[in-house]
């Protein structure tokens, strides 16, 4: 009985040494070849959890560029979206992985830059992307995952 605890005992210290051993170093890793393929699936992932959300987001502005009004049930459907967006950007898995990245890596403009992008391929106004990427509660939010609060 002894042996077989020893042993045991001895295959789980070898087991974490060697887990130790394979921690891949950031600066052989992140090369933008390495970062690429990763940042696209997060990418990828946050665009399939937030479609609903920007199909609202572009039919109410929409809406408002065609000298539209926002009725209660827009108005109600909008903060929904809105506050799944929030909670998609402070918790979701694929923001997540992107800060996983952007901390391994060492580079806190990986996020802010993938969002960039992203925003510019669901057709979002260029001056928008300006005004949120100099809001600092937004770039917070996208760097630690926790809601800045907000006083207007």
């Amino acid at each position: 009985m002894r042996s077989v605890l020893f042993t045991l005992s001895l295959t789980g210290i070898l087991l974490g040494a060697t887990a130790c051993t394979t921690v891949p170093d950031p600066a052989e890793v992140c090369s933008a070849e390495w970062i690429a393929p990763r940042a696209d699936r997060a990418m990828k992932d946050f665009k399939r959890d937030t479609q609903s959300i920007f199909k609202t987001l572009k039919k109410t502005g929409s809406r408002l560029d065609n000298g539209g009004n926002i009725g209660p049930l827009q108005m109600f459907s909008l903060m929904n979206s809105l506050s799944r967006l929030g909670k998609k950007l402070e918790n979701g898995r694929a923001m997540r992985d992107m800060r996983t990245l952007a901390t391994t890596c060492d580079d806190p403009k990986l996020i802010k830059n993938a969002m960039t992008n992203f925003m510019r391929d669901q057709g979002i106004d260029e001056k928008f992307i300006r005004f949120l990427n100099n809001f600092e509660a937004y770039t917070t939010l996208l760097e630690t995952g926790e809601k800045p609060y907000i006083r207007l």
